[in-house]
């Protein structure tokens, strides 16, 4: 069995920490955006941390921010959200959730200003 290419880490009440590695697979998108929206039913809203790992490969073409029920509700919980990872990944990461969304502030970081990130998200 191939290792989980996303975990999702609650380090605080409304801070969720989404990792990401290898190719994101639509199962495992969907299953951790279950957990958020289980944990944000329970926390209200939240700020969103999502690091893109060196192992990163990319998304399967059909995982998108509105194919499952939860998604807009996940949507009007997040406060702002921080994405981290190399730069090659900045346009795709942030069109990706710019293409249904926009109620938030979005903003992307280099690996090394990952502290700067969290910094951000709880400003």
């Amino acid at each position: 069995m191939l290792p989980m290419t996303i975990e999702v880490a609650f380090e605080s009440p409304d801070l969720v920490i989404v990792r990401t590695h290898g190719v994101l697979l639509r199962a495992e998108v969907d299953a951790a955006k279950r957990q958020v929206h289980a944990h944000m039913q329970q926390h209200g809203r939240q700020h969103v941390l999502i690091v893109i790992d060196d192992g990163f490969a990319d998304l399967e073409a059909f995982a998108t921010w509105e194919d499952i029920e939860e998604d807009a509700f996940i949507q009007q919980q997040v406060v702002r959200l921080a994405i981290v990872g190399d730069l090659r990944w900045r346009d795709k990461a942030v069109l990706f959730f710019l293409n249904a969304v926009g109620r938030f502030q979005i903003d992307y970081f280099k690996p090394e200003h990952e502290p700067l990130a969290r910094a951000w998200l709880l400003a």
